[in-house]
């Protein structure tokens, strides 16, 4: 079989796949929890949203915080996204985080929270872990695992990265070239989604 036929014959193998197979979307929520005094924070809690539908997602903070204001809500194109101030006697640390209606959802949720002066912690949540517990001192290996996983997930759940790939190991004759180029495709999808 000639490459041009070999080709051909690929893309007529995958066209059913690629009539119903759409570039998967990536839209986590996000939440930021910044410390701007000794027991204040403020919280921005981004989830998406399609039109006026809203994803039944809701942050859950410890039960000693109090919001300090009503809170401000908004919409954007793609996200619903909500700010508020709280109190938490005592601070954060060692006390409970968690986002009800995460486990009956497919959306992963990114969590940061800067304490004034100190370290940055950065947590994944997903339908497996709906709440986590905020450290003293989180590491480096923490946001490493956390941003990794996420990436792995992205890119293997993702039917329209393997069929590029695919489509790469069909065109690309040389192995050393499939390298390279898969390798800048990584790194420049990785830059976009950074």
């Amino acid at each position: 079989m000639t490459r041009p036929v070999f080709l051909l014959a690929c893309c007529v193998t995958a066209l059913p796949v690629a009539t119903v197979a759409h570039a998967h979307e990536l839209r986590p929520a996000y939440l930021e929890v910044r410390q701007n005094g000794p027991d204040t924070f403020d919280v921005m809690w981004k989830v998406p949203a399609k039109g006026e539908l809203r994803l039944g997602l809701y942050v859950r903070l410890p039960e000693h915080c109090r919001e300090l204001a009503p809170r401000t809500v908004y919409l954007t194109g793609d996200a619903f996204i909500e700010r508020w101030r709280v109190q938490c006697p005592g601070g954060l640390s060692g006390k409970t985080i968690a986002v009800d209606g995460l486990a009956s959802s497919l959306t992963d949720v990114l969590v940061r929270l800067e304490s004034s002066g100190g370290p940055t912690q950065t947590v994944r949540l997903n339908a497996a872990r709906t709440s986590f517990v905020v450290q003293e001192e989180p590491n480096w290996r923490q946001l490493a695992a956390a941003y990794t996983s996420l990436g792995v997930e992205h890119i293997l759940l993702g039917v329209d990265h393997l069929l590029f790939v695919l489509g790469l190991m069909i065109i690309v004759r040389s192995t050393s070239m499939l390298v390279k180029t898969i390798t800048a495709f990584t790194i420049a999808h990785s830059i976009t989604l950074g």
